[in-house]
């Protein structure tokens, strides 16, 4: 297994959207402002000098993009990473969408505030004036353009801890055309969005994407006017933050930040070259991962080894079929399909392996009895040393877990039944008596599913729990 520090999940970031703003740095718009106003300006390369204007216009029910929304609009990227940016229509479940970001999927106030989101960014129209780099014809273009033409939300439900939405379509957003063929044109950068979505403010997540593009180059240092990244590439007001120590006083926190993650070494302050002004010198730290992806693990398992797993043994004997446990296994972190198994008595299952599979599948809430029951103490360390080893097996899991998705999602509805049907005949095969009288368990039939589209996929074979 990789070391954590070296188990990156890399998305994707369209180069306009970050040189300037897009949103309020804010959580919410507590003021009448619907307007954010930035300029700069930047010399070329035959010495001219050229002013830059960028206006974000909120709509007027829904207003301007909040600072999260940035975080729907990665993790949609990184989903369209996935599909290639096949096509402008980006397909999505909201339950995947929250766990690309780290927040709780089984709370439905989460799920409220992506629909906002997706409100402001369909209302949001953005004009730039010599600011949206056409890299097709390679200059600076003025356009009148929005983030997404569209949205559609199919309504799924919360329960026992997961969000369910199996017998609906996928919900999806249209990028805006201008945006989507600047992202053709290759106007995007590689963005380690792991690093992104464990920063705690507005201002660090917005100076990471904005430094990350300025390094992408392979540059160590990167210097610019503090008052220049501060109130046209950050968003500071410069009404409230008209003074140096101001500005300093409120980057120090997303600073250390950024420090603390190893995307900088070091922050230095120095005058300009003309002794009227302040720069910020940012030395970059680790190299970034960039184009480079998640690699699999290489090791496979033969059916002797797989034989004498204990943990693959004790699915195996609440009647899950042999396929399905080793399907569980392969993408679903280890530790979690135990405590599952040690809760599944404490359920009072009349299907113990469709209950079994279901609350793997899902993520369901304990039982109070059996969270009752397994409450002991644990050294700090070890603590800390359980959490970043299931933290990294869980984050090669959902890779596999999330290209077996989009390979479904891709599929046209005739390969769709078609599959589906292949999976239902395969599990009535596998399940001999189990299933003769009755019908198959749907979280059964979608783990046949993964069976298949693995087989297809010809991913190598992986140790359960690697």
């Amino acid at each position: 297994m990789k070391k954590n520090d070296e188990i990156r999940k890399i998305g994707k970031d369209e180069m306009n959207l970050v040189e300037f703003p897009i949103t309020m740095l804010s959580k919410r718009n507590s003021s009448e402002k619907n307007v954010l106003e930035f300029t700069d300006t930047i010399t070329m390369g035959d010495g001219t000098d050229v002013t830059r204007e960028w206006t974000v216009s909120g709509s007027e029910k829904y207003g301007l993009p909040l600072a999260i929304d940035n975080d729907v609009l990665l993790a949609l990227l990184v989903l369209g990473k996935e599909n290639n940016f096949s096509s402008p229509v980006i397909y999505f479940s909201r339950y995947r969408l929250l766990k690309i970001m780290g927040l709780e999927t089984d709370a439905g106030s989460n799920y409220k505030r992506l629909e906002e989101t997706f409100d402001r960014l369909t209302g949001v129209r953005i004009k730039s004036k010599n600011s949206f780099w056409d890299n097709e014809r390679k200059a600076y273009v003025s356009v009148n353009v929005g983030i997404f033409d569209e949205y559609r939300i199919y309504e799924g439900k919360v329960k026992k801890g997961a969000y369910m939405q199996d017998s609906l379509p996928l919900s999806y957003v249209r990028l805006n055309n201008t945006l989507y063929q600047s992202i053709k044109a290759g106007y995007i950068k590689s963005l380690e969005v792991d690093i992104y979505f464990i920063l705690k403010s507005s201002i660090a997540k917005r100076l990471y994407r904005y430094l990350d593009k300025k390094r992408y180059d392979g540059k160590k240092k990167f210097e610019m006017n503090l008052f220049t990244l501060a109130y046209a590439h950050i968003g500071f007001d410069n009404e409230t933050y008209r003074f140096a120590s101001k500005i300093k006083e409120k980057l120090a926190p997303a600073h250390n930040e950024l420090i603390n993650a190893g995307f900088l070494k070091s922050v230095e302050y120095q005058l300009t070259a003309d002794g009227s002004s302040e720069k910020v010198v940012y030395t970059f730290g680790r190299k970034p991962a960039l184009n480079s992806e998640v690699p699999a693990p290489s090791e496979t398992m033969n059916e002797k080894a797989l034989i004498v797993d204990p943990l693959l043994n004790s699915m195996l004997e609440t009647g899950v079929t042999r396929k399905v446990a080793e399907q569980i296994l392969r993408e679903h972190n280890r530790e979690a399909v135990q405590s599952q198994l040690e809760a599944l008595p404490y359920r009072k299952a009349g299907d113990p392996a469709a209950v079994l599979v279901a609350s793997i599948q899902d993520d369901w809430n304990y039982p109070a009895s059996y969270k009752a029951s397994r409450r002991k103490t644990k050294s700090a360390a070890q603590k800390e040393k359980d959490r970043e080893a299931k933290a990294a097996e869980e984050r090669e899991k959902e890779e596999r877990r999330e290209r077996i998705e989009n390979y479904l999602s891709a599929l046209p509805e005739s390969e769709k039944t078609s599959l589906l049907k292949e999976a239902r005949e395969l599990a009535r095969r596998e399940g001999g008596a189990m299933f003769k009288n009755r019908e198959i368990p749907e979280c059964i039939v979608k783990a046949y599913q993964h069976v298949l589209v693995e087989k297809s996929l010809e991913s190598p074979r992986q140790t359960c729990g690697v």
